[in-house]
């Protein structure tokens, strides 16, 4: 009966590949009657098993016939994601633990891999036939993306030999440099939204609903780990990138490596390699070869211990400020902003980077026509380095300080002690009302779905939009009547605003949008007073009470509740139907190392954001506070800590790092 099944399975897999070539690549690999004959051998077989027949099977299908849209698929084995390194130290602090952990006289053998910036994917087979493959998402299901992975470079749909007979293979999905330009070119020739970088054009490619789409994206992929099934089949990471590569999985360059020297030499030559590829890379991933090794080291929370990306730097490349521009935010502050002849960095066209404010732009010098340095600081938001240009003769004289707004020509004020220039115009300037309702409307805010940016332009433009409370008060007959607005988009978002009307005090908080109050202290302050009207009731006293709000923060939630505008703004919410819930007092583990504990975060995280992390530490019964202080019991360093990691130090306060940050905090 087991060969019965076995056989059934390769014939699945072959008969649903062989549809996929002649329905969606249009490039059948066996004739018609050689399909027809595994077809029939199949419906035999089914019918000797006895078994129920599954809906996808060849024999109760016609055509290719497509999954349901990416329903959940549970991983066998979780999809861990890696701890990140910035510095040597990180790594020799890496090592150290491992020689701390295995047996001193342990020989520890590294393998380097090119940490490739995709998708990561998880193929399942059995009996060496493909059966679905799905993304990592939570790290215990993803969505199922079988249709479309057939058609990228580098996966075998079948295995040969000696394979677990149910095996899971993890790897990254990709596109090339040269497909991304290509695809990029295709998008602008036919008037649609070009991708920002390669990453997030083969994420998009591979959850196409049409099949076709992602065969012409032309996707690749490397394969660089197991799930089931991978601890029977090697013994080292060395040998399973062998025997994956000989099953037809393509897989990257590595390297073994002895000590830190060695990986330390290996990753400058990866970095100095890094513009030359033919894909984005990001780093090294440095893992213990021996999957003995492996598992006595472990993991903590959502990483292995036995491996780590060490992350390169930020890549810096040269392009000309073509104009510097004055944008206004959500709270009136105006910023320059450099527009830039288009430069590809990490992957990404920028054309744009903020200056950050008056004084900066004086520091750095930046003036139109230069030549300028940029960089993706951390490899995510644009910034101009440094200008080229300084001390050239016949340069542009330095950019005026606009005395006026650009967008409602009020007064620009800038406060005692304060770099940001201000708008005074308020809600009467059109530029400070749509940003107020991109934050109003945003996931952490009201959270309402198809509420996008331009929608939200669009509305203030038109006057349709006049204050945040007329979010809830929209008239969609006349909104229908824009190009691009159909009926089932329309339908949809006044669902989306009516089903939203309904918020806690935090999220209700953090979405009116007050100054200085983030996520963090719109929890504490939910948590603290309940309810709102406790909250608008609070005096300068009743608010500093509270660890996360100093003079400034209470200064600006005074001010915002006093002024009679935003009390009718609030009013008008209530009669549109807006009901604020109280939030859900979290319970407090009191034998939590952190209870009682407090704590400062500092620095920046690969893994999680820190208004997120204040949240849970919150939860978890810590204090958290702004500053270092002889009373500070913790200091949670990230990336370029600063002057908080110097005091901590100073001060004798324990510190620890990400990977003790998340090894604290519950699964999020």
């Amino acid at each position: 009966m087991d060969n019965i099944q076995k056989r059934i399975h390769q014939l699945r897999g072959q008969l649903k590949g062989h549809n996929y070539q002649y329905y969606v690549l249009d490039d059948p690999k066996i004739s018609d009657a050689e399909y027809d004959k595994l077809l029939r051998e199949l419906a035999d077989l089914e019918a000797k098993l006895g078994e129920p027949v599954p809906e996808d099977s060849p024999t109760q299908t016609v055509g290719f016939k497509a999954d349901s849209a990416f329903q959940s698929r549970k991983h066998a084995v979780p999809m861990l994601s890696l701890a990140n390194a910035f510095s040597d130290e990180e790594i020799q602090g890496f090592i150290r633990r491992h020689r701390d952990i295995l047996v001193d006289d342990a020989v520890i053998q590294y393998i380097a891999e090119p940490k490739v910036d995709g998708l990561a994917i998880n193929i399942y087979y059995e009996f060496g036939q493909m059966v679905y493959a799905a993304t990592r998402g939570d790290g215990i299901a993803g969505e199922d993306v079988t249709d479309n992975i057939r058609s990228v470079a580098g996966i075998p749909w079948s295995l040969d030999g000696d394979v677990p007979e149910k095996f899971e293979v993890r790897g990254e999905v990709y596109m090339s440099k040269a497909s991304f330009a290509e695809l990029n070119q295709k998008q602008q020739e036919a008037g649609d939204k070009v991708f920002a970088n390669p990453r997030n054009a083969a994420a998009g490619s591979l959850r196409q609903l049409d099949a076709s789409i992602t065969a012409n994206r032309k996707l690749s992929f490397f394969a660089y780990a197991t799930g089931l099934g991978g601890e029977a089949y090697a013994t080292s990471q060395s040998e399973l990138l062998s025997k994956l590569s000989k099953q037809g999985f393509a897989t990257q360059e590595t390297a073994l490596l002895k000590d830190e020297q060695a990986m330390f030499q290996h990753y400058q030559v990866w970095m100095k390699k890094r513009p030359s590829l033919d894909y984005e890379i990001d780093g090294m991933v440095f893992k213990v070869d021996d999957f003995k090794q492996q598992q006595l080291l472990g993991s903590v929370a959502r990483a292995p211990r036995w491996a780590i990306a060490y992350k390169f730097p930020a890549e810096e490349v040269e392009t000309t400020v073509e104009a510097i521009t004055w944008q206004v935010g959500r709270t009136g502050v105006i910023t320059p902003v450099a527009n830039m002849k288009p430069a590809l960095v990490a992957g990404v066209m920028v054309s744009r980077a903020t200056l950050h404010n008056i004084q900066e732009l004086a520091r750095k010098d930046v003036r139109e026509g230069d030549r300028v340095i940029i960089r993706r600081a951390g490899d995510v938001i644009p910034e101009v380095v440094k200008s080229l240009s300084v001390g050239e003769a016949n340069r542009k004289p330095p950019t005026s300080v606009p005395s006026t707004c650009p967008v409602c020509d009020a007064a620009v004020e800038q406060e005692d002690g304060e770099a940001a220039i201000r708008c005074t115009g308020g809600l009467s300037c059109s530029a400070q009302l749509k940003e107020r309702i991109k934050h109003f409307v945003s996931r952490d805010g009201f959270d309402i779905e198809g509420f996008g940016s331009k929608l939200a332009e669009a509305l203030v433009d038109k006057g349709f939009i006049q204050t945040i409370a007329d979010v809830f008060n929209l008239d969609f007959e006349k909104v229908a009547t824009w190009e691009g607005m159909g009926d089932k988009k329309i339908t949809n978002l006044k669902q989306a605003v009516e089903s939203r009307k309904k918020i806690t005090l935090s999220r209700f908080i953090y979405a009116l949008g007050i100054r200085h109050v983030g996520q963090a202290t719109a929890t504490s302050l939910a948590q603290h007073f309940k309810t709102l009207d406790a909250l608008q009731a609070a005096s300068e006293e009743d608010l500093l009470e509270i660890n996360d709000v100093g003079q400034e923060v209470a200064a600006s939630l005074l001010h915002f509740f006093a002024e009679p505008h935003n009390q009718q703004v609030l009013q008008q919410m209530f009669v549109y139907g807006v009901v604020v819930l109280d939030d859900e007092t979290p319970e407090v583990d009191n034998n939590h190392p952190l209870a009682g504990k407090t704590v400062v975060i500092t620095g920046s995280f690969s893994q999680i954001k820190r208004n997120q992390a204040k949240i849970l530490l919150q939860q978890l019964g810590a204090k958290v506070a702004s500053a270092v202080s002889k009373n500070t019991d913790i200091l949670i360093a990230g990336e370029k800590a600063g002057s908080k990691l110097k005091k901590a130090e100073e001060l004798g306060v324990t510190v620890v790092d990400e990977a003790q940050l998340l090894d604290w905090l519950p699964e999020v």
